[in-house]
């Protein structure tokens, strides 16, 4: 009973749990292992931190392509400026029905001639009567549609106005994107280099080279370039999420 169970679990090489030597490259205090396993640490942690932010976004840098197509995208979503085009659509169907009412009016003013009352005849004749009303009711079309006129002009200058806003605020939000991405380039490539001192100190430190207050310099390096870049990833992750929202790429 015995033998069997040796058999059939604790001499198969695939139940066997991993060694530590399986999972890593070397485990020693050799420079060269510290080097290589802090490389990797430090590339394992840079892919978590440089992590695509664009997968909902068809293009993040300034270019003048990726300009025009976010910004495009973000005036086409503006909800002011769908509000701003169905007040002029509204103006636009006044301005129609204006006119179609100033054109009836103006070709039933010769209907006002033909009539066999003598007085009303001489007041049209003379520019009274039914004329003179029929030409204020005109006059008074006319003066509400130059007011309609001058609301829809003010409109679409809003209008354009929202639209540079829009345009503008694009623009730098990839100026802020691009700027921070920078700065995060920067400072991991500081802490990196840091890092890798940081080993060699410590190592060097274990075989009696080097100070306590070194590596306790080094320590408060690395927490301050990691907190520098913790601020700079808000700031890159902020200026993502705006354009998502202002582009409607992402509710």
């Amino acid at each position: 009973m015995t033998e069997s169970w040796e058999q059939g679990t604790g001499n198969s090489e695939e139940n066997q749990l991993p060694t530590h030597d399986s999972l890593l490259p070397c485990i020693d205090s050799s420079n060269e292992c510290v080097n290589e396993l802090t490389e990797k640490a430090i590339s394992l942690r840079e892919c978590c931190r440089t992590a695509p932010h664009n997968l909902s976004l068809p293009c993040l840098d300034s270019s003048n392509e990726c300009v025009n197509q976010l910004t495009n995208r973000a005036i086409a979503s503006s909800s002011k400026l769908k509000k701003l085009d169905e007040k002029i659509a509204l103006i636009d169907e006044r301005l129609e029905l204006m006119e179609d009412r100033i054109e009836y009016s103006q070709k039933k003013t010769w209907t006002n001639y033909v009539t066999l009352d003598p007085v009303k005849l001489l007041q049209n004749l003379f520019g009274g009567g039914d004329v003179q009303r029929d030409r204020l009711a005109i006059a008074d079309l006319e003066i509400k549609t130059a007011d309609l006129l001058a609301a829809k002009a003010e409109l679409e200058r809003q209008q354009e106005d929202e639209k540079v806003r829009v345009g503008d605020k694009v623009l730098r939000l990839l100026f802020d994107y691009e700027a921070a991405s920078r700065r995060h380039q920067l400072l991991s490539s500081q802490l990196e280099t840091l890092e890798q001192q940081r080993e060699v100190t410590r190592i060097a430190y274990k075989f009696g080279r080097g100070s306590t207050n070194q590596i306790l310099g080094m320590e408060d390096r690395r927490d301050r370039l990691s907190e520098q870049i913790t601020d700079v990833e808000i700031k890159r992750d902020g200026a993502v999420r705006e354009l998502l929202q202002l582009t409607r790429y992402v509710d």
